[in-house]
């Protein structure tokens, strides 16, 4: 009889040894469809102006040692002016989007998907 115990004894323990290692964790799975976003924007605003002014004048005259009304030499005058003006404005705008989406089954445990490149 002793033996017998002695014997469904070892058999439980072995059992028991046996069945914890045989053991399941179960974790629900998950799914989804990660999305990658990206937005970016580029505003560009430029400005000039420019003015410029030239002014010149000219006299010459010819000396004269007679004095007469019908003997007296011309004098040449010349005026110049010049007036430039410059104005510029410019202005640029660039939108750009990207999106790239996925399908993403998890059987484990990964609260992170790795985006599908790992």
């Amino acid at each position: 009889m002793f033996r017998k115990l002695m014997f469904m004894a070892l058999a439980a323990l072995a059992f028991c040894i046996i069945a914890q290692l045989a053991h399941c964790a179960l974790t629900p799975m998950s799914w989804g469809f990660p999305t990658l976003l990206h937005n970016s924007s580029l505003t560009s605003f430029e400005s000039s102006f420019g003015f410029a002014k030239d002014f010149q004048f000219t006299d010459i005259s010819f000396p004269s040692s007679i004095n007469t009304a019908w003997a007296s030499f011309p004098t040449i005058s010349q005026t110049s002016q010049q007036v430039s003006m410059f104005g510029d404005v410019k202005f640029f705008s660039q939108h750009e989007s990207i999106q790239f989406a996925y399908p993403w089954v998890s059987v484990g445990f990964s609260p992170v998907p790795s985006m599908g490149f790992l």
